[in-house]
Order: C-alpha cells, then structure tokens, then sequence
C-alpha cells in the first residue's frame, strides 16, 4: 500500500475503522485546467484538493495528516488550499514536511490550530511573491501593487505561525531564505522535529523530479545542493522520507539508460539485488514492457505538451524541440526568449534604418507597415504570455 501511495503523489486514504485521513501533496500546486496545463499528474489545483478534502470528510474523517513535500506553486492556490483546511471541520489536522515545503506550499503550513512536523533532512524555504508581467505604465503598477498585497498576506501568515516579527519575515523573503529542518522548528515555522531514529528509518530527503528542479533553478535564486532529483521513473523509495541513494541535484542523463542498474527486493529474502536491463528482460518480460510502456507514455506526452506550447511561426522551433528529447518547460523558456530577441531585434533593424532620417527636419520614422509589425509583435508575445507559467497578471504567482 505504501508502495502506491509513494507512486501516485497525490493521494486520498482512509484507515480501515479509523476517522484518520492520510493526504499528499507531492507536486506543484497549479491553476485549475486542462491537462495539458501541469507537468505532471502530482501538480493539483485546490479545486483538485477541495474535492479530496471533501471525500475524507464524505466518508467520517475526523482528523487529517496532510504530508508535504512541494516546491510551492501559485500562491492565491495555496492560500485557497488553507482556507479548504480551516473550513473543513477537521477535528485535528497534523501537518508532515516530508522533504521539501517551499515557496506557496508554506503558505498552507501555517494553518492555525494545526500541528506542523517536519522530517530530519527536508527544507523549509520563504520568499517573495513573482510573476512575468506585461502591459502599460498603470498596468505593472497594479500588477506591483497585488504583489505587495501578497507579500503582506504571507508575512501576516509566517508572522503568527513563528511568533517573530514581520521585520524579520520581511528580511527572510527578501533573501529567499532556506532553512533546515532544525531552523524551521528553532524559528517557529514548525513545531515538532521528527527525528531518523525516531521514524525508524533514515533522514528524509529533500527531492524533486527533474521538471520540477528546472522550474526551481530558473525561479529561485538558489537551490541548496541538498535538494535531488528522484530517479528516471519518478518515484521515491518505499518508506516516508527515506533518502534514495541515486539521488543528484543534476539533471538526469536520459542517453544512458540502457546503462544503468535497478533495484529489486529478492523474493526469498530482503537483500537488494542489482540487475541490468538484458538480466531484467530476460527474468520479468512482464516488468520490462511496464517500462517500456511507461517511457513511451511519457515521450506521447512530450510531444503533445511541445504542440499544445506552440504558437503559429515557431513551428520549426516545436520540431526541433521534439526531435532533440527537449521538455516543454524548457521548449516554453525557448519560444519566449525567441519572442523577445524577435522584438530586440526588430528595435535595432528599425533604429538603423531611421537613422539617416535623423538629422532630416520632418523626416518620417516609420511607415505604417513597421507600425503594424511592431503592433503584431507586441500582440503575439501578449498573446503567448497568457499561457505562460506563473501568469502575467492572472495569478500573481509565487513560486
């Protein structure tokens, strides 16, 4: 059962005879839509997060254990995912960092009245709030400002779950500021410090899958060498927080994969077995197909998050995107980067050719046509940033 549960993610499970429920959150924390809009199936909505809550509730659940381990998300999410919680009528929530709770997933973490441990060896991590904008002078004022308004609802919330003061929140998030697990329980972000040998097991780990680790180096200032990336098949060790031992804070090679070993639990006892791929094939057909299934579901999915990302004109960049193995997330950094040498480009073309006309009294900087080509541009990158990741004015997107 734990097996399952650590392959889903995201999951709901109710004790036999028990008013416990068990919860995780083990993804991004997005947007309510289509599928095509997450990463993986372990980025949920609150909408997604409403329905769980109120199906342990469906079923008799007196009391919640919430386990944690995100990178964080869009905050007016997550703000709506602590609201889900304190409405719930839960009895007793306990709350369980399992790894890595950052960004807008701590949001969720100061719910009052719950009770927040966190494993040896997970993250704990604060920052401000931001987002990709566009538009005119008043537009990115308003845009300053409801990001000046999330700042403070987040340093309200830290500031009554730690007991320390705003001042100091506000020079934590302004430093993007990781703590340890023993820090976040020092500071008072958490109230209890599970310990390896009191789990049983060994410390946790702080680790991600590689999309997400992307997302993180290219959202935060840094990303403390701890953290790892989670095996090729995206699964964490059976045993809660137990750190794998092929873990890395390097982006998985995906050209050797015929290369590499994997472990398997002998029947006849507990001792770990190493096997190659022509050994696995040739003893468990069965599990080598599942493999190959699954590689090839997720390179089907590849493809069709590149189509779904590609704007008209960029078409050649999506079919080099797919024959290279590129993720979408790093297809989608790529077209809006082309995006914007496209205009920088079309600025200093534009500066050259009216030079001469500079010094001409009454001499014409432009033609319609370049009025237009500019008008265009500016629609197409406006366009593209709707669908953009961390909104430009939708979500004000905390990460």
């Amino acid at each position: 059962m734990a097996r399952d549960i650590f392959r889903l993610g995201y999951s709901v499970r109710m004790e036999a005879d028990s008013d416990a429920a068990e919860i995780m959150l083990y993804g991004q924390i997005v947007e309510d839509g289509p599928k095509w809009w997450k990463w993986s199936e372990e980025d949920k909505s609150a909408a997604e997060f409403d329905k769980a809550v109120k199906d342990v509730r469906a079923k008799g659940a007196k009391k919640l254990l919430l386990r944690i381990n995100s990178p964080g998300g869009v905050c007016t999410e997550s703000v709506a995912m602590r609201a889900i919680l304190a409405d719930a009528g839960f009895e007793e929530i306990n709350i369980r960092i399992e790894g890595l709770c950052a960004s807008a997933a701590t949001d969720i973490a100061t719910l009052p009245g719950a009770h927040v441990a966190i494993c040896e060896g997970s993250e704990y991590m604060i920052h401000n709030p931001w987002c990709v904008a566009l538009g005119n002078a008043n537009e990115l004022m308003q845009t300053i400002e409801r990001l000046r308004n999330i700042e403070e609802t987040s340093r309200g919330f830290y500031a009554k779950k730690s007991g320390q003061s705003e001042e100091q929140i506000k020079d934590w998030m302004d430093a993007e500021t990781w703590f340890t697990a023993k820090e976040a329980v020092e500071y008072g972000f958490a109230d209890e410090l599970l310990e390896a040998e009191a789990q049983g097991g060994t410390p946790a780990a702080a680790c991600v899958r590689g999309r997400e680790m992307a997302a993180m180096k290219g959202m935060y200032r840094r990303v403390p060498e701890e953290i790892g990336i989670m095996d090729t098949q995206g699964e964490r060790p059976e045993g809660a927080g137990n750190a794998p031992d092929n873990v890395s804070n390097e982006e998985p090679d995906a050209g050797d994969s015929t290369e590499n070993t994997i472990q398997r639990e002998d029947d006849s006892g507990m001792d770990i077995k190493e096997l190659t791929m022509d050994q696995l094939r040739a003893e468990n057909p069965g599990l080598m197909d599942e493999i190959r299934q699954a590689a090839v579901a997720e390179e089907r999915q590849r493809l069709e998050d590149i189509d779904a990302l590609t704007v008209p004109g960029y078409e050649d960049m999506a079919q080099e995107a797919k024959a290279q193995g590129t993720s979408a997330m790093d297809f989608q950094k790529q077209v809006v980067a082309a995006m914007k040498q496209k205009g920088q480009n079309w600025l200093q073309q534009r500066e050259r050719e009216t030079q001469p006309a500079q010094s001409v009294t009454g001499g014409a900087p432009g033609t319609e046509k370049d009025d237009q080509d500019m008008k265009n541009s500016a629609k197409e990158i406006a366009a593209y940033a709707k669908t953009y990741r961390g909104g430009a004015s939708s979500d004000g997107g905390m990460y």
